[in-house]
């Protein structure tokens, strides 16, 4: 298994947790007229957002290419892999953002007749919008490695 796969399975899995997390902790008690209202609900996340990076950077130094050690094989596979997750991870990204902002607006211009948007809703998608990037990315490495595997070709 190469080191991107492997960084792109384990981000999967912790920014998985963390998406889950954050919105889980964001719609307990009140979701989002009373989030930040509530300092344990905002310190949590800011606590799931923490341990994320943590546990990240950790997959990261665990993966890392070990002084003295072999350095890791790299074909142009991996390389055309690396690139097209990052242009497909990045129009994913976009496109949950633009959603969201877009399923938020008809929400509380059309259903609620103009009610004004509580601000939570602002740090769940500041704090998401990083979750779904490295989520995002982590699918379409995979995604492309199984594609290409076998003959080379996608």
């Amino acid at each position: 298994m190469t080191q991107l796969k492997k960084r792109a399975i384990w981000g999967l899995f912790i920014w998985g947790l963390a998406l889950i997390a954050a919105y889980i902790i964001f719609f307990l008690g009140g979701g989002p007229q009373t989030f930040l209202e509530n300092d344990t609900r905002v310190e949590l996340t800011r606590v799931v957002f923490t341990v994320g990076f943590l546990s990240y950077f950790l997959v990261l130094f665990l993966t890392r290419t070990k002084s003295g050690s072999a350095e890791l094989m790299k074909d142009e596979r991996d390389e055309s892999i690396s690139k097209r997750a990052y242009s497909t991870g990045f129009y994913s990204l976009m496109t949950y953002v633009f959603l969201i902002c877009l399923a938020l607006y008809a929400y509380y211009k059309v259903h609620l007749n103009g009610v004004d948007m509580p601000v939570g809703w602002v740090w769940l998608l500041g704090i998401t919008t990083y979750f779904m990037g490295f989520i995002s990315h982590a699918i379409a490495t995979l995604v492309l490695y199984g594609r290409m595997s076998g003959d080379g070709k996608s």
